[in-house]
């Protein structure tokens, strides 16, 4: 295909989808409506996973030390938990700060008569130890359980479960929601162009009649597809925004009584431009493909009938 050929059939796809403007507005608003769902829906499950994942942060497990344990032991013990695989954090907790935190919370009459009865700390040494993949849960405790010098351990086994369930239960729904609102934006772009092609019959059975290969004839529609694509995606882009900061400003004062806090739309921007029209671009150019494959016969020699 020469350069001139390739400019012509650009133009040709520009050109169609102003001639056809009506189809490619109802094209851009199904496609733009189907978008839109799957980027609320995407900050949706991002905020409740950035909600889970500060949830696991806090699910730690207590190691508590043997009383009478050698600080070489002690340093010895805090190595060996961070030597293990799963295991993000570790932090020392002397019992002089634990038991001067718990005398804080205390009412001064309770202060007061815990600490003229006996001078002792009734506390141990602990490490506070922060699990990474709580999927793994199970093993990491009983790596933990196999050291020397551990008193107790302190874990939320029902916790770590129930937050890996939840997490995997959002992972399938959302894959779910993007493939069937995927599936329906390609059903209805490909029926979209389908009665483009059907009001250019004539048009594309003379070009097949002079000698027209299937390439020459699909490529307009193609680029009438990927423009259909790319605008729906800018604008789907710009109607989340908007729709995801009205919905963090009604919602404001619930999520402070909560302590919780929204993410922050500007750092999803750009990769969420970006996959709106790769997904636009995809939609629009598999919708143009399957309208023409019904079609144009494999050899390219006539148009089938509708």
């Amino acid at each position: 295909m020469t350069a001139s050929s390739l400019r012509y059939l650009l133009k040709e796809g520009f050109r169609n989808t102003w001639t056809n403007r009506m189809m490619s507005v109802a094209s851009i608003c199904v496609l733009m409506s189907c978008l839109v769902l799957i980027g609320c829906a995407s900050m949706i499950f991002l905020n409740i996973d950035s909600l889970l994942s500060r949830i696991e942060e806090e699910n730690v497990v207590m190691v508590y030390i043997e009383d009478g344990t050698a600080d070489a032991d002690i340093t010895a013990m805090g190595t060996q938990l961070k030597g293990i695989d799963n295991i993000k954090e570790v932090e020392f907790i002397a019992k002089e700060d634990a038991w001067a935190e718990q005398l804080a919370t205390m009412e001064e009459a309770q202060r007061e008569f815990f600490t003229e009865i006996s001078s002792d700390i009734p506390l141990p040494d602990a490490y506070k130890v922060t699990v990474e993949d709580l999927s793994q849960f199970d093993g990491t405790i009983d790596q933990i359980r196999q050291m020397n010098h551990i008193e107790t351990i302190r874990e939320n086994k029902d916790l770590a479960k129930k937050l890996v369930t939840i997490r995997h239960g959002i992972e399938v729904i959302s894959v779910i929601i993007i493939a069937v609102l995927l599936a329906i934006s390609v059903f209805i772009i490909s029926n979209t162009i389908k009665l483009t092609v059907y009001s250019r019959k004539l048009e594309i059975q003379i070009m097949k009649s002079v000698g027209a290969t299937n390439s020459f004839v699909r490529l307009p529609f193609v680029v009438e597809g990927m423009i259909l694509g790319i605008v729906s995606g800018v604008i789907s882009l710009g109607l989340v925004w908007g729709f995801y900061v009205f919905a963090v400003k009604q919602f404001s004062e619930l999520l402070n009584s909560l302590s919780l806090e929204a993410l922050k739309f500007d750092g999803y921007a750009l990769p969420m431009l970006g996959i709106f029209v790769a997904i636009g671009i995809v939609t629009g150019v598999g919708g143009a493909l399957i309208s023409m494959g019904r079609y144009l016969n494999k050899e390219g020699s006539e148009i089938s009938a509708i």
